[in-house]
């Protein structure tokens, strides 16, 4: 049996395709077998249209599907089928490349796929390749300090409890809450509850060109559950 090509992660940051790595820029314009997720059968996938650009005009792209469900069984069928797949690649000699936005080990799905690719197949070389993070962007686009001196970053996932999300705020002098599309109203909700409500950002399609960014968010602008958004509170900001 041959040697295995290499299985790359690739992030391809937030959203600007000028803000995607040189290194990245470079595996891309190379590479003949690329796969990107999406989170509905055939649905798009804003990482692939975001590296489309760089990407060789011979390889040969798909699309990996996965499913937006808690169920973890769900959910490990799925990672075990694509990295089948990207190991039947692989396995020929070839390199293959999972694009993902923003960076491919901050919730990530490449996180999970890595982790199968390293069970399953551990026999295949693997590289990552960071990727600029949406709330990196947003705070150089809005001017704003994440932190300095001492203070703390904390990054939430919505769905994390509300007991968690008190406690963490309270803790920590700038939150950023991520992966809260279905529950951001419950997450400004107890920001307002703790008096932070002054100290929120909201932001809307962030790393496109109609990102758009509010200190005040409307009942009706939280209503759209957009996916590309992010909270940032900066509790110690003066």
């Amino acid at each position: 049996m041959g040697k295995c090509g290499t299985f790359y992660g690739i992030g391809v940051g937030p959203g600007d395709p000028e803000l995607i790595t040189v290194k990245a820029q470079k595996v891309l314009e190379k590479i003949h077998y690329l796969f990107a997720p999406v989170a509905k059968q055939g649905g798009q996938s804003i990482a692939y249209t975001i590296a489309q650009q760089y990407i060789a005009p011979d390889a040969r792209i798909e699309m990996l599907h996965f499913p937006m469900t808690t169920d973890l069984n769900v959910c490990e069928k799925a990672w075990e089928e694509h990295v089948m797949k990207i190991f039947a690649v692989v396995n020929k000699g070839d390199d293959a490349a999972f694009i993902t936005m923003g960076d491919p080990m901050t919730f990530s799905t490449y996180g999970y796929l890595l982790r199968k690719m390293q069970v399953m197949y551990p026999q295949v070389p693997a590289v990552t390749i960071p990727g600029i993070p949406s709330y990196a962007a947003v705070a150089a686009s809005a001017h704003l300090p994440l932190v300095q001196g001492n203070e703390t970053l904390t990054l939430i996932p919505g769905t994390a409890s509300r007991e968690r999300i008190r406690k963490l705020l309270s803790l920590s002098d700038t939150v950023i809450f991520l992966k809260h599309h279905k529950t951001i109203r419950d997450c400004v909700e107890i920001v307002h509850e703790m008096g932070l409500h002054d100290k929120l950002l909201y932001v809307n399609h962030c790393g496109f060109e109609d990102q758009a960014i509010t200190s005040n968010p409307t009942p009706e602008l939280l209503e759209k559950n957009e996916y590309l958004s992010l909270l940032i509170v900066k509790t110690s900001s003066k």
